[in-house]
């Protein structure tokens, strides 16, 4: 029985806790339009996205989070919209929704090739809170198997944000420099259940960088701030670098003490020569209090073709 109280105050803790409570990916700048709604399709590309991460490997209920976005770009029409089934997992607690992204384009801001994007986002989540998928001592007791109902809840809520890019047309002969903020979660509120509930609060990001091209390479140093108020501040540093039309290689480290790697191949002309195929894996470990948890391993595959 002391075992079982243990267990439901951990499960009390884990739910009222303000910590980072969306699905969680490495800084690889190609996802930034999962954080950031002016992110999406902000060149001339349609692109189909890939991702999946499990966090922690070899420790029991660990997280797990896939996605799989769409990005269309109207290139006539200086917008573009994005579409994102997101599943996120950990321990009795699962996430399953869809995301839509809508980004309006300003061209010719400050200069002949730059662009400000401005972006919203609204997200429909449906929060499922499943005690049986926790390894109790005696699951047979009566109280225990009172408390084994699954229950589960339709969230809905916002997001907004910004980007500005010097130019986006790449490897045309100028370096670029980016920036964006955004904010999810606008609409703060409570997933209140009958035996938890998870209050949901405002998550901000923002991201810079610059791309510096030479012949056939880029180079790609970058910085992320995730803030979620007033308990989580994460800052990553970044780089990466690319050869055209072959492969890239990053390395990412944050002040949470994570250090992540990250690299691919791209192959080009797949299915039509304005095409490229970007397939690529990413290893993080974390070096803090929770160093024993185990290594991260996620993996990324983008198809991308130009509309313009």
């Amino acid at each position: 029985m002391k075992k079982l109280i243990f267990t439901l105050i951990l499960f009390a803790v884990a739910f009222n806790i303000k910590a980072q409570q969306m699905a969680y990916t490495s800084p690889l700048q190609d996802l930034q339009h999962i954080w950031n709604p002016a992110f999406t399709a902000y060149s001339t590309n349609l692109e189909f996205t890939g991702f999946y991460r499990k966090q922690w490997i070899g420790f029991n209920n660990a997280p797990n989070t896939a996605a799989a976005t769409i990005q269309y770009p109207f290139v006539d029409m200086n917008m573009s919209a994005g579409v994102a089934i997101i599943s996120d997992k950990t321990g009795p607690v699962s996430k399953l929704g869809i995301q839509l992204s809508y980004s309006y384009k300003l061209k010719e801001i400050f200069s002949r090739d730059d662009q400000l994007s401005l972006g919203i986002n609204g997200f429909f989540h449906q929060y499922r809170f499943d005690p049986s998928q926790e390894i109790l001592n005696q699951p047979d007791d009566i109280l225990v198997m009172q408390m084994m109902n699954a229950e589960s809840k339709f969230v809905p809520s916002m997001g907004f944000g910004f980007a500005y890019f010097s130019s986006t047309e790449e490897y045309d002969g100028d370096n670029i420099f980016y920036v964006g903020a955004s904010t999810l979660q606008l609409l703060k509120s409570t997933v209140a259940l009958s035996t938890a509930t998870a209050p949901r609060e405002r998550h901000y990001f923002i991201n810079l960088g610059s791309k510096f091209y030479g012949y056939e390479t880029m180079i790609e140093p970058s910085i992320q701030i995730n803030y979620l108020d007033p308990e989580l501040i994460d800052i990553v540093l970044g780089v990466r670098y690319e050869l055209e039309e072959t492969f890239w290689a990053g390395l990412n480290y944050s002040s949470l003490n994570e250090l992540s790697l990250n690299g691919g191949v791209i192959l080009n002309d797949v299915g039509d020569k304005y095409s490229s195929l970007r397939i690529g894996v990413m290893a993080n470990i974390n070096a803090g209090a929770i160093s024993n948890a185990g290594p991260g391993l996620e993996f990324y595959i983008a198809y991308r073709f130009d509309m313009d």
